[in-house]
């Protein structure tokens, strides 16, 4: 995957939420409003989605719920306050990018950049690091093409809300064991990547873990999910980046198991 030049953060920091899977607990949806909406009174004018929001989100209307009519309405608001939302693509969106759910967002691409002071991040969901995960790339293409987009344009929205539930499941169980298992080598050489593109690190959502590997070619931080933690990215304006815990941490989903990690 390319990594397009860093958007200029002109004046304050970034803020990096992976895998909020919204619609798992009760309440969330406003836990997240709230843990966004206090960000530009602490100087954070960026928001970088690092995919996956919610549950699934699918670009057209019949896939529409309350919970991501209230998130997506919640965005728009702090966007007309001025922050600037840039979106990575994460394995349960869809066809979002060219959707009206696609008007919050300043950026939408499958990789993303930012320059903040002397650091250069650079941004991937994480779901295609693996390459030799021969299903999960299947059933990813077979779900995400412009046939499967027609058809479901096609659809009544029962009928469509159905097969994108069931293609949801597939793409899960396809995953798990790219996800049961962090892929080292595979995001040792997206850091690699990264750092060939003229990036400092790169950031990756999806596995669910809290990681970092610094090598020679390059550093690869893997993110834990905002699910499961209520843990965010911040970067300052002069580049520096830690992990903030929010307030409602205590009401993060219980996380089954971690990746395990390769010693």
């Amino acid at each position: 995957m390319r990594f397009p030049s860093p958007f200029l953060v002109g004046e304050g920091g970034v803020a990096v939420f992976a895998d909020s899977h919204l619609g798992q607990v009760e309440g969330d949806g406003e836990d997240f409003l709230t843990a966004l909406g206090g960000l530009p009174g602490r100087g954070f004018s960026t928001v970088v989605l690092l995919g996956d929001v919610f549950q699934y989100l699918v670009g057209d209307r019949k896939f529409e719920t309350p919970l991501i009519r209230r998130v997506l309405v919640g965005l728009e608001e702090l966007a007309a306050r001025g922050v600037r939302f840039r979106y990575v693509e994460g394995n349960r969106d869809f066809f979002v990018a060219r959707s009206p759910f696609a008007r919050p967002f300043a950026a939408y691409g499958l990789t993303d950049g930012v320059a903040v002071g002397s650091k250069r991040y650079a941004f991937v969901h994480g779901d295609r690091v693996n390459t030799r995960d021969l299903p999960y790339r299947f059933w990813r293409v077979l779900s995400k093409n412009p046939v499967s987009y027609a058809v479901m344009k096609l659809l009544p929205g029962s009928v469509a809300r159905a097969v994108v539930a069931g293609t949801e499941a597939r793409l899960y169980r396809t995953n798990f064991k790219h996800k049961s298992r962090l892929p080292v080598a595979h995001l040792r050489e997206e850091g690699r990547r990264a750092r060939l593109a003229g990036y400092d690190e790169v950031l990756v959502g999806h596995f669910h873990v809290d990681w970092v590997d610094a090598g020679p070619d390059g550093v690869v931080r893997v993110l834990p999910a905002w699910l499961e933690e209520r843990r965010h990215a911040e970067i300052d304006p002069d580049g520096t980046l830690r992990l903030v815990e929010e307030p409602t941490a205590g009401r993060a989903r219980p996380r089954a198991a971690a990746p395990a990690v390769p010693g």
